[in-house]
């Protein structure tokens, strides 16, 4: 074979591999959009991430939940705190404007304007811990803290309530309802338990991440101390349903409803003016819903351990996803798992 024609096969072969190489290239010439687009992806997945993060902090706000302070407490610790609470609550309702539910043995005026100077005696309210006031069934430990939460979550409760009345802005409180704890709780609770049927679809929990609190109070005030008590909840608290409605309220009008006959020597014209009531204020009965809560179980460990059991991961991706998420920590423990499954 002369050089010539060696040459031109050389020449040949190589306009054969350049047209490959062209024809590869167009095939895949949607590559580079594909990374632009897939960077793009997951840069929203982690601003989404984050945002999400934040937000269900911002829900739990730790700095001010109440859950941690009885994580480690006893029954019987948790029987006496409670014990405590309802002297305190009853005295602090008593210098704060605010009234208490009567019992039958105990009647007193519903006049609001009476609430700065509410009965000593008057022991028989429980904050939704009626039943357990001089009685403490066998709780189990895990329950009685359950139950020291609950307290110390209507203890806060009581004190917004506290500051937003006056001598001419007083609230009634009609009941405070609550959720039972568990299985002893909830044979003792009576009239203190709250129904859930109509409220659950209103909760943040239905979220497998969040767990809660419900509770419901009843009250008779004005719309100054509403608005107050409003402003003032700030997570962990949520106000989940509110419902106002006008006080069917007689007790104001202090006349006697009898027939009238003029007296014929009398020299007032307008005798019938002295039955007309003169109506001071305006109630309304308000139902809160109010929803507590105490914890987030938002936990990105089963998702980094599912990912690197799938032969389909990444682990680079993964670890610029926690990164750009806020969750750097989990790197770490991501590269365990990805070298642990390697290593099967």
């Amino acid at each position: 074979m002369s050089t010539t024609e060696e040459l031109l096969k050389k020449f040949h072969s190589t306009v054969n591999d350049l047209s490959e190489i062209h024809i590869d290239k167009n095939d895949h010439r949607h590559i580079a959009s594909d990374y632009r687009e897939v960077q793009s992806d997951l840069a929203k997945l982690s601003s989404i991430e984050k945002d999400l993060s934040n937000f269900t902090n911002y829900l739990l706000n730790e700095k001010e939940n109440v859950r941690e302070k009885w994580s480690s407490k006893s029954a019987e610790s948790v029987n006496a705190s409670i014990t405590r609470l309802y002297s305190r609550l009853r005295k602090k309702c008593r210098n704060s404007f605010i009234s208490l539910p009567q019992n039958s043995a105990n009647p007193q005026s519903t006049n609001l304007f009476q609430a700065a100077n509410l009965s000593e005696s008057d022991d028989s309210f429980g904050f939704s811990f009626s039943a357990y006031d001089g009685f403490w069934p066998s709780f189990t430990a895990t329950e009685a803290r359950k139950l020291g939460v609950q307290s110390e979550i209507v203890n806060e409760m009581i004190d917004y309530l506290s500051v937003c009345t006056d001598f001419n802005h007083t609230i009634e409180i009609i009941s405070i309802q609550r959720e039972s704890v568990g299985q002893t709780d909830q044979a003792n609770i009576r009239e203190d338990n709250l129904d859930l049927s109509d409220i659950e679809p209103l909760l943040f929990r239905n979220l497998d991440e969040i767990d809660s609190y419900v509770f419901k109070l009843s009250l008779n005030t004005q719309t100054i101390p509403l608005r107050k008590f409003i402003n003032k909840l700030r997570p962990p608290f949520l106000l989940r349903e509110i419902l106002i409605n006008p006080v069917e309220e007689n007790s104001g009008n202090n006349f006697e409803q009898t027939s009238f006959d003029p007296d014929p020597f009398s020299t007032d014209t307008k005798p019938e003016e002295k039955f007309v009531p003169i109506v001071s204020k305006v109630d309304s009965r308000v139902e809160i819903v109010l929803e507590y809560v105490i914890e987030s179980n938002r936990d990105l460990t089963n998702i980094v351990q599912f990912l690197a059991n799938n032969e389909g991961s990444y682990p680079q991706t993964i670890y610029t996803w926690l990164k750009q998420s806020g969750h750097e920590s989990l790197i770490k423990e991501s590269q365990k798992y990805f070298n642990e499954a390697n290593s099967r």
